[in-house]
């Protein structure tokens, strides 16, 4: 399967790419998404194999957003942006963002599988329509202090523990 996979990926349109490398290793994602169909003539069966393909405005990541304090020198108090978080869905060319909640039914489905493939039935916010969530993962700070509100935090609050990127570290 990855050497007729590796010929199909030179065919594909400019924009469109396979979801994975197309090594052995790999094909354990093109198994998980692929759904196969059957067709039977008086001769022969035919199998036709659907795997989903990527687009960077159409293919997302899954994130889930916490508010984390920081401390506001101005104030001289830590705060918090007291905001309801939930997941943020980003598409790769951080162009097109959509917030899901945990009650969405999507969201169980995204959380289960390393991939999901989905209709196209999500609403999606540009990136220059801003909400918090948004604004946080594009780094504009400036926009959440000015339009969303913060709790002022007591000066003992319970430490928030994040696991670097690498998983082989955490950090208070």
């Amino acid at each position: 399967m990855s050497s007729i996979l590796q010929q199909v990926s030179l065919q594909l349109p400019a924009g469109l790419t396979m979801l994975t490398g197309l090594t052995v290793e790999e094909m354990y994602v093109n198994y998980t998404v692929a759904s196969v169909y059957a067709d039977a003539t008086s001769t022969n069966i035919r199998l036709f194999i659907d795997i989903p393909l990527k687009a960077a405005d159409r293919y997302l990541k899954l994130y889930q957003v916490h508010s984390l304090p920081f401390f506001h020198k101005g104030v001289g108090k830590f705060v918090m942006i007291d905001e309801e978080f939930t997941y943020l869905a980003a598409a790769e060319n951080r162009q097109f963002f959509a917030v899901m909640t945990p009650y969405t039914s999507m969201l169980s489905r995204c959380t289960q599988n390393l991939y999901t493939v989905y209709s196209a039935d999500i609403e999606f916010r540009a990136a220059g329509e801003q909400s918090c969530s948004t604004a946080l993962f594009l780094g504009k700070m400036d926009i959440v202090l000015s339009k969303y509100k913060r709790l002022i935090l007591n000066g003992s609050f319970d430490p928030i523990w994040l696991r670097s990127p690498d998983s082989s570290h955490w950090m208070y």
